[in-house]
């Protein structure tokens, strides 16, 4: 193996629960991806977020000085947390639907979500819907609005007989919040469950723990190498990298002894490679580009406006260029294949907007007795020669060199006036774009 290849520096990463829990690991601790660092033991309740403003009369923006009660004050049930004096409806009050703590009072939507608690030992609830509806038991999945592992919150309809004619239209309410768990066509009975299940924060690097966040998780720190891609689907996983192609990665190149592996290819992903990938267990694929299409219909995805990496998908996709026919850039292709059988660490989370995440293939060294060098990815101190890549629309995913950096602000079309950098792209196009949409290579 070629050290000259890859570049090692000290990979810092965050690894916190969502809501406080209970911290397992010690600092100095060696840890493995899989270790646990912190769990919660209780999945946190249901949220209620209410339109209380609106339901007042208020504007957004007046809804924090209506309030009665604020974010962290627990609340029951039909208690007054939120007046409005002179809304559009006069004095108006509004009490709480369910027992639980504010999380949220937002004054730009209007909106307060309060979280339902459960207790521990609640036991499920089965109650008799087929009854209270009308109809016969073996006619209740027809009537049900909700299946088997919807979340339903107390009051909410979950089956109804009749469509034409109001007066006979029968329902049946969910009386508590949870999870629908059974829909019992023998019985009539439906039950609802509270969704309790154990969350844990996992280490995700192979590494030490650097400083422990009292109640909330650690930061496991690690000498590797650290690979950025364009865009990325998929959640945290790891397993041995495997560079199986340095062209178009065909299904042909991948077998059952692929199963947790995680595969390399120097240019595009076809859709055959996609299904074959998953129907040998395949944990990642990282490759140059592939086509939009085959990664949507074949991941079964949908590729919003916000942040990728939570699809519930058994396989994370990671593609170096982004969408297209191209090859990977000769830097990325060469670091991963001289880093071929070592443990990799990928996540797919991808900001694509804003470009704040990028897609990562992390390969640690928890044994380096090396140099380090510094960490780096976006950089506002750009010069002109330096190698960069474009992490924004409209120019998503191009690589070029900074040919300038003017020292006054640029108006963009959103009439913002922003540091920029010009960049001369690899068809020789020159473009500018604001410094904080460039990344260095």
């Amino acid at each position: 193996m070629s050290e000259a290849t890859f570049r090692v520096s000290l990979i810092r990463k965050v690894r916190k629960l969502p809501l406080p829990g209970e911290v397992l690991v010690q600092p100095g601790q060696r840890v493995q991806p899989d270790t646990v660092v912190a769990r919660i033991d209780l999945k946190p309740g249901i949220p209620w977020v209410l339109p209380v403003a609106r339901l007042l009369g208020i504007e957004p923006d007046l809804l924090p000085q209506a309030m009665r009660r604020q974010v962290g004050d627990r609340v029951k049930l039909r208690e007054i947390i939120a007046v409005a004096e002179r809304g559009l409806y006069g004095r108006k009050e509004y009490a709480s639907p369910t027992d639980g703590v504010i999380e949220e009072i937002s004054a730009r939507s209007g909106r307060v979500i309060i979280r339902e608690e459960f207790g521990k030992e609640e036991p499920p609830v089965s109650f008799d819907v087929a009854f209270e509806i009308g109809c016969k038991p073996r006619d209740l999945m027809k009537n049900m609005m909700k299946s088997i592992g919807h979340e339903v919150k107390r009051g909410q309809v979950v089956a109804k007989k009749g469509e034409t004619q109001a007066f006979f239209t029968k329902t049946a309410l969910a009386p508590i919040s949870g999870v629908i768990t059974e829909i019992n066509t023998q019985t009539g009975y439906v039950t609802i469950s509270r969704p309790f299940k154990e969350v844990v924060t996992r280490a995700y690097l192979n590494g030490v723990v650097a400083e422990i966040l009292p109640g909330r998780g650690a930061v496991v720190q690690s000498p590797g190498v650290k690979l950025t891609g364009v865009f990325g689907v998929g959640r945290e996983g790891h397993g041995p990298l495997k560079v199986v192609t340095d062209g178009t990665l065909g299904p042909d190149a991948i077998s059952p002894e692929d199963e947790g592996r995680i595969l390399v290819a120097g240019g595009p992903i076809t859709r055959e490679a996609l299904r074959r990938a998953l129907d040998c267990g395949v944990r990642g694929l990282i490759g140059a580009t592939a086509a939009y299409l085959d990664v949507v219909e074949t991941l079964g995805i949908k590729v919003g406006v916000g942040i990728t990496g939570q699809e519930d998908i058994p396989l994370t996709l990671i593609l170096m260029e982004g969408f297209g026919e191209l090859a990977m850039r000769e830097t990325a292709f060469g670091t991963l294949r001289s880093l071929d059988g070592r443990l990799a660490c990928i996540n797919g989370a991808t900001q694509i907007r804003a470009g704040a995440i990028r897609p990562e293939v992390i390969v640690p060294f928890p044994g380096w007795e090396g140099d380090l060098v510094a960490e780096t990815t976006v950089d506002e101190e750009l010069a002109p020669g330096q190698r960069v890549r474009i992490v924004n629309d409209p120019y998503f995913g191009h690589i070029g060199v900074v040919a300038a950096i003017p020292a006054q602000p640029y108006e963009l079309p959103t009439e913002a006036r922003v540091p920029v950098a010009e960049v001369v792209l690899e068809d020789r196009t020159t473009v500018v774009v604001p410094r904080a949409n460039v990344e260095l290579f």
